[in-house]
């Protein structure tokens, strides 16, 4: 049975190290690995229950760019958005920007433990980030745009 993609196992580390994030760890929420997605299709609507802990996180993988280099090397970018999703105090003028500010600073501070996610990519970094604005309620949606580096050979997906 030959080993899972390259790209599937970076994205795998990705959502542990998000999944991770506890106030006890520094940082400013808890997260819980359950509410952690790969798929925005599967289960997410059962996220946005009010009994289901906040925030809840998406990983969404944009289209990559593949670069090829001679003698077969291959350098991938890959896009991956992370989707942050909380619930802020309505009756509080500042609340839904400093959830924003925090939810980007916890996403920060989880990506930048292992920019190589496990050895497996070049480099990790965030790329924008932004407030979704036009939300019913107190809920908070800020988007987190990460780019993930890494160099393999063509042919070779596995290693």
């Amino acid at each position: 049975m030959p080993t899972e993609p390259r790209e599937y196992r970076i994205v795998r580390n990705l959502q542990a190290a998000l999944a991770a994030m506890t106030v006890a760890g520094g940082y400013f929420y808890d997260v819980t690995s359950t509410v952690v997605k790969l798929d925005p299709d599967h289960d997410v609507a059962a996220l946005k229950r009010p009994d289901v802990p906040r925030p809840f996180l998406i990983l969404d993988v944009a289209k990559e760019k593949w670069i090829y280099e001679p003698a077969n090397e291959l350098k991938l970018v890959l896009p991956v958005m992370v989707h942050w999703i909380g619930e802020s105090d309505p009756t509080v003028d500042e609340a839904r920007m400093l959830m924003f500010y925090r939810a980007c600073a916890d996403v920060e501070q989880a990506i930048a433990i292992d920019l190589s996610r496990g050895g497996l990519a070049t480099d990790t970094r965030i790329t924008g980030r932004q407030l979704v604005e036009n939300v019913e309620g107190p809920e908070v949606w800020a988007q987190i745009q990460t780019e993930i580096q890494l160099r393999r050979t063509f042919g070779q997906p596995n290693g």
